[in-house]
């Protein structure tokens, strides 16, 4: 990973079954992601079979589900920091590089230790507090207990990840080693989470390719789960225009089931959705300080789907 960063201002929105990251304003610092504010946002959609009645909206999770028939728009705000190149197998465990060779690579690692108290992936590091990720937590739910819904990814037509830019990108460093992970966890009647939260896939916008700048680097997708080098993540991952079957497919102005779902038999209570956000640091463009010099701003939209469960 490298020792250089770059800052951005991140601001998170969700609409209707969307998650909308915009405005990655990067400037001229040390490989890092500085979180300005994310913003949710959810307006009422019906996705899906008509006919079952669902309409599935996304809320913040410390709000919970606003049941009660309303149709209105939800919106919620965060605040993040400043977020550093990380690495990780589970979302639960996070590395970021300790030592370098002569030449500059990555020959050691150190588990980070967060700080107690603090927010999502905040630990302190050369006396400075730094994020390993942006995490942003939603309850996914039907506005009426009419029924359940299986959610997926958008169908393919509709960009379910897309990445744009704002400006003039001088590099495609920052979108090329970015990840998005989602996870699911049961939810209670409070909106509490019960259960184990469980990683569903990884999306890269980019295909992997390359070598990182580790010692030991190896082509492709990476991670470091406690190993003393890059390893093959264990996790389902996607990246590109390949979703391998997360996606629903749209006909006509509903949505037929994908192979793979995010989350199934949502209903009334909801799941919670979580939405992790890092700069790969294994990532072969995670080397690269042209990012530097680059002005413009970046948005990613994560878009979802919901089909009448069976």
């Amino acid at each position: 990973m490298a020792k250089r960063s770059q800052q951005l201002k991140v601001q998170l929105v969700a609409a209707a079954a969307a998650v909308v990251l915009s405005g990655f304003a990067l400037s001229a610092a040390t490989y890092a992601w500085y979180v300005a504010n994310n913003t949710v946002s959810a307006k009422t959609s019906t996705i899906g079979a008509t006919t079952n009645g669902f309409i599935l909206q996304i809320a913040q999770k410390s709000k919970g589900a606003q049941h009660g028939g309303a149709q209105d728009s939800l919106a919620a705000t965060e605040l993040g920091g400043k977020i550093t190149p990380s690495s990780t197998d589970n979302m639960a465990d996070w590395y970021a590089c300790q030592g370098w060779g002569e030449d500059g690579k990555v020959t050691t690692y150190t588990k980070l230790n967060f700080t107690a108290g603090g927010k999502a992936g905040e630990y302190e590091a050369g006396g400075e507090t730094h994020y390993a990720f942006l995490k942003g937590e939603y309850i996914l739910y039907t506005i009426s207990d009419t029924g359940f819904a299986d959610v997926y990814l958008a169908d393919p037509s509709e960009n379910p990840v897309e990445v744009t830019v704002n400006g003039d990108a001088t590099t495609d460093t920052i979108p090329k080693s970015l990840r998005v992970g989602l996870t699911i966890q049961n939810a209670d009647a409070d909106g509490n989470g019960t259960g184990a939260e469980t990683l569903k896939c990884v999306y890269a916008p980019y295909a992997v390719e390359g070598k990182g700048n580790d010692a030991s680097a190896i082509d492709g997708w990476a991670c470091i789960n406690g190993s003393a080098a890059p390893v093959t993540p264990s996790y389902q991952h996607i990246e590109a225009d390949n979703y391998d079957g997360w996606c629903a497919s749209k006909v006509g102005e509903d949505y037929v089931a994908g192979s793979k779902a995010i989350a199934k038999r949502v209903g009334y209570n909801g799941v919670i959705l979580r939405v992790y956000i890092w700069m790969e640091g294994t990532d072969a463009d995670c080397v690269n300080n042209e990012a530097a010099e680059d002005t413009a701003t970046y948005n990613v939209t994560v878009r979802l789907a919901g089909v009448s469960a069976e």
